[in-house]
């Protein structure tokens, strides 16, 4: 096969890629590979751009090589390579880690790519003393499809588990979903007044059943309103896409601190300047843009504003604060 780079071996073993066949589903040539063996196809896609998909396997005696993923994701724009990479690390589910492991956690940030793991182990070695681990997973750059789950098929009883990932559309390619965000200190404002039609429905004596159901009712529409008055729509997409490129980086070179971080200790404190970096940064960014509805402190004026306009005299109210319990 003109698209099958097995770095000279004859065994084949390892890996199984199952595309269905589409008409815009073509085979690629593999450039040869220093330790990983590959098969690779090219998917051109409506409203994407062409996807190269490669079916890879790294033999668990061999290091893994960044020349050999960067030749891989040279292939095109937008790349998933999806198998057995004997890659194990405790961040994607694997009891420990291993040199390819802990190689390829540190090239996901210099080379830019994603990993997408299972949540359960893919493998499952026959000798008992060995614990099951996850090590066919994917590895995704450029691509802007949707991830919607990665999971194993624990159907079969061989000691590597298929594994099914599954993509959506882009975002243009559906309607973007929205999310609501509620300025609670807009709220807060707004319940400090008193004269509003919904709580001047209530009358000045409450002397029966309908009328509390009515003050109640009345109390209900008046928060309801107000609540609703203080929300906007805003894309539900991540806020990560939001940052500017140097808050992006400062994240980035966080993460890469925190997983250093979790055995030499050297880290440590690197990774903790980081994260209040990150913090403070984001803070000052989401100040700057307007992004986000700050948290207020609890204020109970709005309470005794809502409850004075009930304009009953006769119940008395419990103060919020400084409450004294004395017993018989």
């Amino acid at each position: 096969m003109s698209n099958y780079e097995r770095t000279g071996h004859t065994v084949v073993r390892g890996y199984r890629s199952v595309l269905q066949t589409l008409p815009t589903l073509r085979p690629i040539n593999i450039p040869p590979l220093t330790n990983m063996e590959a098969t690779g196809c090219r998917l051109a896609m409506t409203g994407h751009s062409t996807l190269v998909i490669v079916s890879v396997y790294l033999p668990s005696p061999k290091r893994l090589l960044r020349r050999d993923l960067r030749a891989l994701f040279a292939l095109g724009d937008a790349v998933i390579l999806f198998g057995d990479f004997n890659c194990k690390n405790i961040r994607w589910g694997c009891p420990s880690n291993n040199y390819n492991g802990i190689k390829l956690d540190e090239l996901e940030d210099r080379l830019d790519f994603g990993i997408i793991a299972p949540s359960t182990s893919t493998c499952f070695p026959h000798v008992v003393t060995h614990r099951p681990s996850t090590i066919d997973i994917a590895l995704t750059k450029g691509v802007a499809l949707n991830f919607n789950s990665i999971e194993t098929i624990h159907g079969l009883t061989s000691d590597h588990r298929p594994v099914i990932l599954k993509m959506g559309p882009p975002d243009g390619g559906r309607p973007i979903p929205i999310r609501k965000i509620t300025n609670w200190k807009r709220v807060s404002t707004a319940l400090e007044k008193i004269d509003t039609p919904n709580l001047n429905s209530i009358p000045n004596d409450i002397a029966s059943t309908d009328e509390i159901d009515l003050a109640i009712g009345a109390l209900t529409n008046h928060v309801r309103t107000v609540v609703e008055e203080s929300e906007r729509e805003v894309p539900a997409s991540s806020d990560r896409r939001k940052f500017p490129p140097d808050i992006l980086e400062l994240i980035r070179a966080k993460n890469a601190a925190l997983r250093r971080a979790s055995y030499p200790s050297q880290y440590r404190s690197r990774a903790r300047a980081l994260q209040r970096e990150v913090k403070a940064r984001v803070r000052e960014f989401e100040m700057r843009v307007g992004a986000t509805s700050w948290k207020i402190k609890p204020s109970h004026k709005a309470f005794w504003a809502v409850t004075k306009a009930l304009k009953t005299e006769d119940i008395p109210y419990t103060p919020l604060k400084n409450l004294i319990i004395q017993w018989p």
